[in-house]
């Protein structure tokens, strides 16, 4: 049996898993998750997992969150190069291949069904159209999807880093505040990732705009990571009324920049929305905001209604995202 081993690795865990590829049908022989910051590269993790599993794949693709092409790349919160050549002739494979996280987000989509998605608008079903892909998690990544019978086309960019758009007065203001900040441009990652998060919460604290809590205040103040904090605050019974404001705010910006990748790809064939914060929230808070300025887009709001909007609720769609990809790039 001819078999894969798919890689995902991010700057906190690494999971890995075998799949056959005589019988592509996706479900994994052996997955395992290291954490990533016990090991001194991707090399030692992978001969951890060999150990661990007694299997010796033909064929390797590795995700990686960081700058990639389909030869080496880096982590970016982690001092890893990786080289698909070195890998290759290390543990034997015959061949390896590297693509960035977001590549494989995207890869994934075909692969997702039903219970692994919620739906947050119908739209028009449209297959063979470009599909649209934004993941607010640790950064913000963007990409697409284009595939039909003949073509197999998934791609993360650097979407995230474009120049942050206002579209109301706060918005504005929260643009002039955070200008000093960032000494340069302010983007969407600037906002709308979780590391965001606690820059809308200061901002909302600072100009007036909610009450901090005594609790929260203890709470952000003996934190290492805030965005947790914060974010656990607004949901629940009895929310934090400026945690839940710093919260909507961030899925109206979010909503404004999924709809403005959708439109910039005519993205027929839906959004899907990644990464770690949105299922987090998903029933504990209302994604009103975010759909208001998905559609508010002037004379393509009619056009917004049409375009499918789906969050993609499964934990390891990276993992098999890169396996699709390797099922694909090695012929099978």
């Amino acid at each position: 049996m001819t078999t894969l081993l798919a890689v995902d690795i991010g700057g906190t865990k690494c999971e890995l898993a075998v799949f056959s590829m005589t019988v592509p049908d996706y479900v994994p022989l052996a997955n395992c998750r290291y954490p990533s910051r016990e090991y001194g590269g991707i090399e030692e993790i992978i001969a951890a997992f060999m150990r661990d599993t007694g299997l010796r794949p033909d064929y390797a693709c590795l995700d990686v969150a960081g700058v990639t092409d389909r030869q080496s790349a880096t982590v970016t919160n982690l001092p890893w190069l990786i080289s698909a050549r070195s890998i290759t002739e290390l543990f034997g494979f015959q061949h390896t291949v590297l693509l960035n996280d977001m590549t494989a987000v995207c890869a994934s989509i075909a692969l997702l069904g039903r219970d692994d998605l919620l739906e947050l608008q119908r739209g028009e079903e449209n297959c063979g159209e470009m599909i649209a892909v934004i993941a607010p998690g640790t950064g913000l990544g963007e990409g697409l999807l284009l595939q039909s019978e003949s073509i197999f086309f998934p791609r993360g960019c650097e979407g995230g880093h474009a120049d942050f758009a206002p579209v109301d007065e706060e918005q504005t203001e929260l643009l002039a505040w955070m200008m000093p900040k960032t000494r340069g441009p302010v983007t969407y990652e600037d906002l709308i990732a979780g590391p965001g998060i606690p820059h809308l919460y200061d901002f909302l604290r600072e100009t007036g705009r909610g009450v901090e809590s005594a609790a929260i205040t203890t709470t952000l103040q003996e934190a290492n990571d805030r965005t947790p904090v914060i974010v656990n605050g607004a949901l629940g019974a009895s929310p934090c009324p400026l945690c839940r404001r710093a919260v909507e705010l961030f899925l109206a910006i979010l909503g404004s920049e999924a709809g403005n990748l959708a439109l910039k790809l005519y993205a027929k064939g839906g959004l899907y929305i990644g990464g770690g914060i949105m299922p987090r929230l998903a029933g504990q808070i209302s994604f009103a905001g975010f759909l208001e300025n998905f559609h508010r887009k002037g004379k393509m709001a009619k056009l917004m209604d049409t375009i499918p909007v789906h969050l993609i609720m499964k934990k390891n769609a990276a993992l098999l995202g890169a396996a699709r990809y390797g099922m694909v790039t090695f012929g099978r």
